[in-house]
């Protein structure tokens, strides 16, 4: 069974960003996807310190920071899919998805007597996003942000949905609804 970590980024409970996620999932989990959320607004996750502990321990996420980014780390690996999600803040994530991103980076590692390796083999990474203003530009960023860490880490990057808020009638009308219900079967044929 295809399993999909989904990674809540937005700040505000019932937000257009989750909204838009959970139809995603919804979809996902239609098509027989185990789907398991992570709400990072409520979650303790400190921002990487930069010491690159994480890229000399070759067996597991290696991070020396205790927070709740063990527990993700855990469900990324167990998962096929990564979902990042967020509704865009002067161009970019929101600072509790950025970190997520930035410690992503533990999974890349380092050893002495051998090349560069990555844990995150098999998943492949998507990115939902809502913004206040046309999608296409304010989404740019962020989308190629994501694009350089799939490269980076090995991963196929299946590119983003966004929505742009409209009000609450449009994000959750037919049109935004079509497209996230799409875009997660396009996700789940992307898979192999």
């Amino acid at each position: 069974m295809m399993k999909a970590c989904i990674l809540l980024g937005n700040t505000r409970e019932k937000s257009n960003t989750e909204t838009v996620s959970r139809v995603f999932a919804d979809e996902l989990s239609a098509n027989g996807v185990e789907v398991r959320f992570f709400k990072l607004r409520e979650m303790s996750i400190h921002p990487c310190v930069g010491c690159e502990t994480c890229h000399s321990i070759p067996e597991s996420f290696g991070c020396v920071l205790k927070d709740d980014m063990g527990e993700i780390a855990e469900a990324v690996l167990a998962s096929d899919l990564l979902v990042l999600t967020s509704p865009i803040y002067s161009w970019l994530p929101t600072p509790s998805l950025k970190a997520v991103m930035d410690r992503l980076f533990a999974f890349t590692k380092y050893p002495e007597d051998a090349e560069q390796f990555s844990l995150m083999k098999k998943q492949k990474i998507a990115l939902i996003a809502t913004s206040a203003d046309e999608c296409a530009e304010n989404c740019d960023l962020l989308d190629e942000a994501v694009s350089r860490l799939a490269r980076f880490s090995g991963l196929q990057y299946l590119g983003y949905f966004a929505a742009q808020d409209k009000g609450y009638e449009y994000i959750t009308g037919k049109e935004v609804e079509s497209g996230a219900r799409a875009f997660a079967r396009n996700c789940i044929e992307n898979r192999s």
